[in-house]
């Protein structure tokens, strides 16, 4: 397996529901990926603000960390680890 930091703004479709974030899909390089598990979800804090992170399988078999800066509201695919 090889891991890489990314840190690339991306588009997420996510469910807001009673509270909870859950992303659904997301597109990055021109890419739509489906989720198909999230692993883990934790916050780090940035200053007055916090980033929320998560650990998923998409469609591929890779495992992504995505994230949401909540100072902007911006979603990152922060890491990636590649299977093929």
């Amino acid at each position: 397996m090889h891991y890489e930091d990314i840190f690339e703004q991306i588009e997420v479709i996510t469910l807001f529901k009673e509270g909870n974030i859950k992303p659904l899909r997301f597109k990055w390089n021109g890419r739509v990926y489906k989720i198909n598990r999230i692993n883990g979800q934790w916050t780090s804090p940035q200053g007055y603000n916090k980033q929320i992170h998560f650990s998923l399988i998409a469609d591929s078999s890779d495992y992504f960390e995505i994230l949401l800066d909540t100072s902007n509201y911006e979603w990152q695919v922060a890491r990636v680890c590649l299977e093929g």
